[in-house]
């Protein structure tokens, strides 16, 4: 990797990092370009370098959670089926450490500030690996319309405790919260 690599990916990380400090006082729509150049110690020039706006700052920053959250899910469930009970709570457990760890942006866009988009994207997500499931405990799927209610109620379900469990201040240990949310996902989908 040579230095303009190095210079990018320093210069993207500082526009990402005061994007995510904002967000933890306001919503993005609150935020504007000149805020974050700010925070950043960067000019404007710089930022329309490599963003359009700071919701396109957003996106790219969303996309690249769910190509790590996808990383994670592919890695437990390659044969299109929900894993057993341990394996998906290992997989639960990779996610709220992925979730704790590094900058913590998915913290931040999961709290109030943000304007749903994030919770949005998640949705479209998790519905998508959802059909591509053949079999739930054994099972076949139940047909696109049912699973679409069960991916809605254990999606929704499952932000609500992300949320509480972070304003909570992490209260509950990972390998704790972790095999609760894997005993409802069964529990629901069972």
């Amino acid at each position: 990797m040579g230095k303009t690599d190095v210079r990018i990916q320093f210069t993207r990380k500082m526009l990402r990092d005061s994007l995510l400090i904002l967000m933890k006082e306001k919503s993005i729509q609150d935020i504007s370009v000149k805020e974050i150049c700010e925070s950043a110690g960067l000019s404007r020039s710089t930022f329309y370098t490599y963003y359009k706006d700071q919701y396109d700052l957003l996106g790219q920053m969303e996309e690249d959670i769910f190509i790590d959250l996808d990383h994670f899910v592919r890695k437990y469930m390659p044969v299109k089926e929900l894993p057993p009970f341990r394996e998906l709570t290992v997989l639960i457990e990779d996610i709220l450490r992925y979730i704790t760890g590094g900058t913590n942006s998915v913290q931040i866009l999961l709290s109030e500030n943000d304007t749903n988009s994030f919770r949005r994207k998640f949705a479209r997500y998790f519905f998508g690996r959802m059909r591509e499931l053949k079999h739930i405990q054994g099972r076949p799927v139940p047909d696109e319309r049912t699973l679409k209610y069960y991916a809605t109620f254990v999606r929704d379900g499952c932000i609500a405790i992300l949320q509480d469990w972070i304003k909570n201040g992490m209260d509950i240990e990972v390998p704790d919260l972790a095999k609760l949310l894997a005993r409802l996902v069964r529990g629901v989908l069972g």
